[in-house]
């Protein structure tokens, strides 16, 4: 959203937006509201989450030449659902895209593109257990782009 309004704000420099132009302003405030309390429970929820995360993912996963990088692993899904989070409430996936370029990328360069691709689907199971329906609309996009990106 805030990419949009600074957009939009460029374009419309010395002039009235069009109705079509301040739709996908009255859509996003329209959602303010569930895009907060989402938001709020994710952030109040994470370390819940996140364990919920490693009980589904087999922990043999994250041993590389023969050193546990569970942490590490942790620590990169606390970043990425805090990143989802973000992305979600100011509705940014082009920002959480670029965010995730880096992560992709060392991922790649490690091959850890396995672990990766079940933890993060994990992360989407342990999401779609703890958040409704209405919540998972809004998570769903972000998720869906981590899934894609770091798989």
């Amino acid at each position: 959203m805030l990419t949009q309004l600074t957009t939009l704000a460029q374009q419309c420099d010395g002039r009235y937006a069009s109705d079509a132009e301040l739709e996908c302003l009255k859509d996003y405030l329209e959602e303010i509201d569930q895009r907060i309390y989402t938001y709020n429970k994710i952030y109040k929820n994470e370390n819940q989450l996140i364990e919920q995360i490693g009980v589904k993912t087999h922990a043999d996963i994250f041993q590389k030449s023969g050193k546990d990088l569970s942490s590490l692993c942790e620590r990169d899904q606390r970043h990425t659902m805090r990143f989802i989070a973000t992305a979600m409430l100011f509705n940014e996936p082009d920002k959480l895209r670029q965010k995730l370029l880096w992560q992709s990328i060392i991922m790649r360069a490690f091959k850890d593109q396995n672990s990766s691709n079940i933890t993060y689907k994990m992360m989407g199971e342990v999401m779609n257990e703890q958040f409704n329906d209405e919540e998972m609309k809004l998570i769903k996009p972000a998720l869906e782009l981590v899934q894609m990106m770091l798989r």
